[in-house]
């Protein structure tokens, strides 16, 4: 009997692993399908525009500044974590040309062309830029194609 009752609890034990493993793996896979949802709902919602602009080497930092701290707003929601990345890329960007603005100190100014992306994420307007890319440059000596 007394076999019989370390087996019984050998099985409960074992039992009780698996349906937490099971349980883990679909509270995972909900959050993925949720994000996945979301990301379905809120892309129905996207408007693009392409925008030219002049901007000087601080107002680049500001602009990665801004970005820097919409993307870490999405970071924290499991459900808009793709919104975190799509913003991280367009992030990025920014800071390529703050960091090429930063090691050409002869440059107080330049040409940028960038892709605006605009979301309605539960009733907010969320507007991050992508995509930039310097066009012309200014020095004491004018505008200079890049």
């Amino acid at each position: 009997m007394d076999e019989r009752k370390k087996s019984l609890k050998t099985s409960l034990i074992l039992g009780l692993v698996i349906i937490i493993i099971v349980l883990a793996i679909a509270v995972n896979s909900f959050t993925k399908i949720q994000s996945s949802y979301n990301k379905f709902i809120v892309h129905k919602t996207k408007k693009d525009s392409i925008v030219t602009k002049y901007l000087t080497t601080d107002e680049i930092r500001q602009l990665f500044s801004i970005q820097d701290r919409l993307r870490y707003k999405y970071s924290v929601e499991t459900k808009t974590n793709w919104l975190y990345w799509e913003i991280s890329d367009g992030a990025n960007t920014v800071l390529i040309t703050d960091n090429y603005m930063s090691r050409h100190p002869e440059y107080d100014s330049a040409k940028i062309k960038f892709k605006v992306n605009k979301y309605t994420v539960d009733g907010k307007t969320v507007e991050f830029m992508s995509n930039s890319k310097i066009i012309q440059v200014h020095s004491k000596d004018g505008w200079k194609d890049k």
